[in-house]
């Protein structure tokens, strides 16, 4: 009988989420039961039922993009709230070609605590977030790395054995190891704005009005840095930039990242 597969991920620029389609498709399934846990609506609605994640499903691919070396608040939150039942599943992490810090080993410990057996963790690349200030790994995932993830679900598809946390690496550095998120707030130009409401209706955190601005004042400290009010805005109302200083030192830090392509990182159990 053939495995039916699931896919759950935060995914504000829908990187993360090509990632887990691809994994799902090398596991046979061309429509997997499929929750997007980006915004907070749905997530709520995962945290008041979490049952309804792994009910009528075999394998859980489950899938978040990296911020500052650590899962996103709002994706370890969710996590936490979802019972595994001994279900099967798929750890996968999504980062800027930077590193991927503790993130992997945070969500595959999140998994097992809940009762989840991880079978097979991966931690593939997507563009930088901040890739229009500093150029980092543009366009990826590319078609390469949608061919690995598919084999790695192919590979991943009748694993059964539990990998422990022994097994999972860690990328640790002063980032990753701190408990502060950096996260640069996008610029807003209202004269270009023309109050269409994507940006709010995709904003991970909920924290923008239909006209593009922060709901208060208060609620700017609760940026993510996503930018996918910044992907979403056709009209260029919204924009990833910042001074020649900070520039300056955004390209100091992530020379490294500028310069090297990273490959994805996969194991099965």
């Amino acid at each position: 009988m053939a495995k039916r597969i699931g896919i759950l991920y935060f995914s504000p620029t829908s990187t993360t989420k090509k990632i887990c389609r691809a994994i799902a498709l090398g596991m046979g399934e061309n429509n997997p039961h499929t929750i997007d846990m980006t915004l907070p609506n749905i997530r709520a609605q995962i945290m008041t039922d979490p049952k309804t994640v792994t009910a009528n499903i075999d394998h859980l691919v489950i899938g978040a993009p990296v911020h500052s070396g650590k899962l996103p608040l709002q994706a370890k939150e969710c996590l936490t709230a979802i019972e595994g039942k001994g279900k099967d599943c798929s750890a996968i992490v999504v980062y800027g070609n930077r590193n991927y810090g503790i993130a992997l080993y945070s969500m595959v410990q999140t998994l097992c605590e809940n009762g989840f057996i991880v079978t097979s963790i991966g931690a593939f690349i997507g563009q930088h977030s901040y890739s229009d200030i500093v150029p980092i790994a543009l366009g990826r995932p590319d078609i390469s790395d949608i061919e690995k993830a598919r084999m790695f679900g192919e590979n991943s598809l009748n694993s059964t054995k539990n990998l422990s946390l022994k097994d999972i690496p860690v990328k640790s550095d002063k980032i990753s190891e701190s408990e502060k998120y950096t996260a640069l707030k996008p610029l807003y130009n209202a004269k270009l704005c023309v109050q269409c409401g994507k940006c709010a209706k995709n904003c991970p955190v909920g924290i923008l009005s239909p006209a593009g601005i922060f709901i208060n004042p208060r609620t700017k400290k609760q940026c993510i840095g996503c930018m996918s009010c910044v992907k979403n805005c056709l009209k260029k109302a919204k924009t990833a930039k910042v001074n020649l200083i900070v520039k300056m030192v955004m390209k100091n830090m992530l020379k490294q990242a500028v310069k090297e392509r990273k490959e994805p990182l996969t194991i099965v159990a």
